[in-house]
């Protein structure tokens, strides 16, 4: 699959997200006590480059730093962020009557497709989470790996 696949498939998926957000949002105050344990949320998240590296930043605000799962596909094309914001029963049981609910509980999923002209270190790959927000690091290689090797032929005639 190339570059502009992963970007077409992005892109789609932020739509059927927002979409989807538009619409939950519209129903949510008829359906605000009933359970969705499939329905996945889509964090905000930013991605920049540096001289040395590829930052991705997430927004999980109220996600346990062990609800969070980091993963990079094996062309280091696609890195995907998922886990779960658990929403303690005490706040739900106490409830009378719900005003506004904005903030998604359950499980979530992103996947980010990063530059496909950029090679990635992903020995030093790095993630930390503080304030609500985990920060992937991905180091940039300064050659690239070599993919092909010629291998020389001895004439043994």
């Amino acid at each position: 699959m190339n570059l502009k696949n992963y970007r077409e498939i992005d892109i789609l998926k932020q739509m059927e997200s927002e979409m989807q957000r538009l619409a939950d949002e519209a129903l949510r105050g008829f359906f605000a006590d009933i359970p969705s344990p499939n329905k996945f949320w889509q964090p905000r998240v930013d991605v920049h480059e540096t001289a040395t590296e590829i930052v991705v930043k997430i927004e999980l605000a109220g996600v346990a730093p062990d609800q969070i799962n980091v993963s990079i596909s094996d062309d280091d094309r696609l890195l995907t962020i998922s886990g779960q914001r658990v929403e303690q029963d005490v706040e739900r049981r106490d409830r009378i009557r719900c005003y506004q609910l904005e903030i998604y509980f359950g499980p979530f999923e992103r996947t980010v497709v990063l530059p496909a002209d950029i090679h990635l270190d992903k020995n030093n790959i790095s993630a930390t989470y503080s304030d609500g927000f985990l920060v992937v690091v991905l180091p940039k290689l300064e050659t690239p790996p070599i993919e092909k090797r010629r291998i020389p032929i001895n004439d043994l005639g």
